[in-house]
């Protein structure tokens, strides 16, 4: 992962920072998370797909998309947010990361689909047995 140095409001990084402390993470991964989840939304705006088409991919790329996974620590929070709330319920800031943790893993599970298929088009994998 690299890392970027930003200079930001201070009011943005005080509510970063209240948000985290709600939900046991530092300010830096609640900005994270919520840069990442917001990022095809302002691409949208710019251009009506966000994602480049998987046919215009190389195939390096497409296998890279087809063998995507979610990040280990997204993950992991993920499971903790959905388990804590099947047995105690959430605050409100962790419904909203929760929902952003969903939304994140939606479009990668899409997205691996396209790579998926576009594998098994272009031959560089088999396709899954019926």
């Amino acid at each position: 992962m690299a890392q970027l140095t930003l200079s930001l409001p201070d009011s943005l990084i005080d509510q970063a920072g209240h948000m985290g402390r709600a939900t046991h993470r530092d300010a830096p991964a609640v900005l994270a998370d919520a840069l990442e989840m917001m990022w095809p939304a302002w691409e949208d705006m710019l251009s009506s797909d966000p994602f480049p088409p998987v046919t215009l991919l190389s195939d390096a790329e497409v296998l890279e998309l087809a063998d995507l996974k979610m990040d280990a620590v997204q993950n992991r929070r993920l499971g903790e947010l959905q388990s804590r709330g099947k047995t105690s319920g959430l605050k409100p800031a962790e419904q909203f990361e929760l929902l952003a943790l969903i939304h994140l893993y939606q479009i990668g599970q899409v997205r691996k689909s396209e790579g998926l298929a576009e594998a098994v088009r272009r031959g560089l994998r088999e396709p899954l047995p019926s």
